[in-house]
């Protein structure tokens, strides 16, 4: 992959440029039947009411700014067909709109430099849910190589933003599925990540969507449910609908527990045997960037 890596990053570089001279490029009218969508695209939600939406602006306007396409494959009778490489809800609502052409600029690119573009294009319209973006740094960092540096400076956002976005795609895939459906956001997700196990995990979400809760009180009910646990009682956090706490023990570990919720990781805090009340507090991390975050947290940046 290396070998081809340096012509990959140049498209994806240049492509935002490409991008913001398509609305007045030298587009063609291509028959909509001849065109389809990327089975890769990172964008799996498009919401109805979205498309009916732009639907009826194109009704009234037309599409303001070309798809872009590539011709992918020769139909029996000798016709070409294209892939969406940008522009697939502009795509689908011209569909809803009964138009029979849409205007698009075609251009060739090879299948590893539509998925990078289809990835940076997305995340920098920022039309993806907290999974899907997820996913798309995950890719870009994995299958291009990419560090998370070169993909904060790229796509202009915080090296900790993608880290702290990436972390969410180790919860179990039920409170990921809860998350991409908007049923928890990522302020719910970010305390379940210290809790151990994907049924925990699971418990928990499932009790905030039920309860209703906000971020803040859905941080206070880890706290409680972490705290049972170090103390080796069978969590049985009971929440009303506000979130307050109903009958649960006094929390016994409450330094440990915000540490964990703060940190988003495991944290042990382990008392010395020698007179003073010293101790330590160890802190886990899963990788390097995991480490970066953590440090970064304490330091306050």
């Amino acid at each position: 992959m290396k070998k081809g890596l340096g012509r990959g990053l140049n498209t994806l570089y240049g492509f935002g440029k490409e991008v913001e001279q398509a609305a007045g490029g030298e587009a063609t009218e291509i028959n909509i039947a001849k065109i389809k969508p990327n089975p890769n695209q990172p964008r799996k939600v498009f919401k109805p009411e979205e498309i009916e939406e732009l639907a009826q602006s194109i009704k009234e306007f037309g599409v303001v700014q070309p798809l872009i396409i590539t011709p992918r494959q020769s139909e029996p009778d000798g016709d070409v067909e294209y892939m969406i490489v940008a522009g697939e809800r502009r795509w689908q609502a011209s569909q809803a709109a009964g138009l029979e052409t849409v205007p698009a600029l075609v251009r060739n690119y090879t299948d590893f430099e539509i998925l990078g573009i289809a990835l940076i294009e997305n995340v920098q319209r920022q039309n993806l849910n907290p999974i899907e973006e997820a996913t798309c740094y995950k890719r870009l960092t994995e299958e291009f190589e990419m560090t998370q540096e070169e993909l904060a400076r790229r796509i202009g956002k915080s090296r900790s933003h993608i880290s702290n976005s990436m972390r969410v795609l180790r919860l179990d895939e039920r409170v990921i599925a809860m998350i991409s459906e908007e049923k928890l956001t990522m302020g719910h997700a970010k305390p379940i990540l210290p809790i151990e196990g994907a049924d925990a995990q699971f418990e928990v979400a499932a009790k905030m969507a039920e309860q209703g809760m906000n971020v803040r009180q859905a941080e206070d009910f880890v706290r409680r449910y972490l705290a049972q646990v170090e103390a080796g009682e069978t969590p049985e956090v009971i929440v009303d609908s506000t979130g307050n706490n109903i009958g649960t023990s006094v929390v016994k570990d409450k330094y440990k527990a915000d540490l964990r919720s703060w940190l988003g990781t495991r944290v042990n805090i382990k008392e010395s045997k020698t007179a003073g009340g010293g101790g330590k507090i160890e802190i886990n991390y899963f990788s390097q960037d995991d480490l970066e975050r953590i440090v970064e947290l304490i330091k306050g940046e």
